[in-house]
């Protein structure tokens, strides 16, 4: 198991550094549920877990889906600025250290291009929420979809990680997926970087 942030890979959101930076941009994420919808009620806040031997990110979700699994809670940010250097064009993909506890074992990582407001670009994964270990999780570039509402859009360029200008965790209750999942869980993040 990886336990050490990974060297040559370009860090996105590093949150167990305990940088002042990194802290600090803690406020500028924000809660994206289903609440925006008059029937929603679910809840997800993004808090920062600091102790003496270790800091990162957790992302605390409750998922009360209609009767049909529909549902989401999440957080997201401003995509953190890519230098125009060639450091990322050669990324093929988002690498996560993250560990799943409670009830939700889907959540899915959600990228929207800036002022596209159409659809967004989603990649789903499932945590091991038993074995309460930490995992290390590849989302190669070239499995991310085309989402609106959840549902997937066919006929959709690929995504292009130079127009991308929100980043997103989500946990979802599976109204289009062949599983249904509701109730809470969180989702502990030390670390997103680009491999």
């Amino acid at each position: 198991m990886e336990t050490q942030r990974p060297e040559k890979d370009m860090m996105l959101f590093d949150f167990s550094s305990g940088s002042s930076s990194e802290m600090n941009s803690l406020n500028s994420w924000h809660e994206v549920s289903d609440t925006v919808r008059q029937p929603g009620m679910s809840k997800a806040v993004l808090s920062l877990q600091v102790t003496q031997l270790f800091r990162r990110a957790v992302m605390f979700a409750m998922i009360n889906p209609q009767p049909n699994g529909a549902g989401f809670a999440g957080v997201k940010t401003t995509m953190p600025s890519l230098s125009s250097t060639a450091s990322h064009a050669s990324s093929t993909g988002l690498k996560l250290r993250v560990r799943g506890q409670g009830q939700l074992k889907h959540w899915k990582v959600v990228m929207k291009y800036n002022g596209q407001s159409d659809y967004d670009y989603e990649h789903k994964f499932e945590l091991k929420t038993s074995d309460r270990q930490f995992e290390i999780v590849h989302l190669p570039f070239s499995d991310f979809g085309a989402f609106k509402w959840g549902r997937k859009i066919e006929g959709v360029p690929p995504l292009e990680l130079k127009k991308i200008g929100s980043f997103g965790f989500q946990t979802f209750g599976g109204v289009y997926d062949d599983f249904k999942q509701q109730g809470t869980g969180s989702l502990e993040i030390d670390y997103v970087s680009l491999y």
